[in-house]
């Protein structure tokens, strides 16, 4: 199965936001979420999640959010 068939982007984030990607990905596993980060050139990173777990994903993200 490849890569793509099993995750779901569900944030991009670059420049001086990219280190919110390694936040949003502790508070991800802190949840039982499983992720992968990727970079994309010198300055985006983008957030996976299984897509069983997109819908998950995105409340949390919305907690996140309201935290920070």
């Amino acid at each position: 199965m490849a890569f793509w068939n099993r995750w779901s982007s569900v944030r991009t984030e670059g420049g001086s936001r990219s280190e919110l990607i390694d936040r949003l990905q502790e508070h991800f596993k802190a949840n039982g979420l499983k992720t992968k980060v990727t970079l994309e050139g010198n300055s985006l990173k983008r957030i996976h999640v299984l897509k069983k777990d997109a819908d998950k994903a995105k409340q949390l993200i919305e907690t996140f959010d309201e935290e920070h």
